[in-house]
């Protein structure tokens, strides 16, 4: 069989030769999925900016951010979901600040480190950790901050563990994650 955009439609050739097809898995997530990533449990976490106003999908329990200068004077809605490949299901997680232009990497346990953003998480640091249950959420690292702003910046597993994290817009260094005690900004 041959393949031609003029002779193309939807699943045509691809089912012919994977013997298989594309299937809407779920109307709405409820964001826009600006990241995404599989992790290690066999759920998908994905992410969206933050300063674009509210998403379509409430955080539970009344849970809102408060430190974004955009939305004001709070945001209750998520911004990332956690996706069940297993069960086709959702959950709403919370991020704190801003990912848009972050950059991520898997640590040597498979979490998700992210880095960088747009305003107020521009030098910030988040971790998610997955888990089986509905305990796991974002988290930012408090105790360590980038030492440039980083927007699309690039990261990278090495063989000891650490992460580098490379350039980004305007920013012509190099840091790790996590940093060496002896390392101050």
């Amino acid at each position: 069989m041959s393949f031609s955009p003029e002779t193309a439609h939807a699943g045509s050739y691809l089912s012919t030769v994977t013997g298989g097809n594309w299937v809407v898995l779920q109307e709405s997530i409820g964001i826009s999925a600006m990241h995404m990533q599989v992790l290690r449990n066999n759920r998908v976490i994905m992410f969206d900016r933050t300063d674009f106003g509210r998403s379509n999908l409430s955080l539970p329990d009344g849970k809102c951010r408060f430190n974004d200068e955009i939305v004001k004077p709070k945001d209750c809605t998520a911004h990332s979901v956690l996706y069940d490949i297993a069960s086709n299901t959702f959950r709403p997680l919370m991020v704190q600040t801003d990912t848009w232009c972050s950059s991520g990497s898997l640590d040597s346990s498979g979490n998700l480190v992210q880095t960088g953003g747009y305003k107020a998480g521009e030098a910030l640091i988040r971790s998610f950790t997955p888990c089986d249950d509905d305990s796991c959420d974002w988290a930012e690292v408090t105790n360590q901050v980038l030492w440039n702003r980083r927007w699309y910046a690039s990261n990278q597993l090495l063989p000891d563990g650490r992460i580098i994290i490379v350039g980004g817009r305007r920013a012509f260094t190099y840091e790790f994650y996590p940093k060496n005690p002896q390392e101050t900004r």
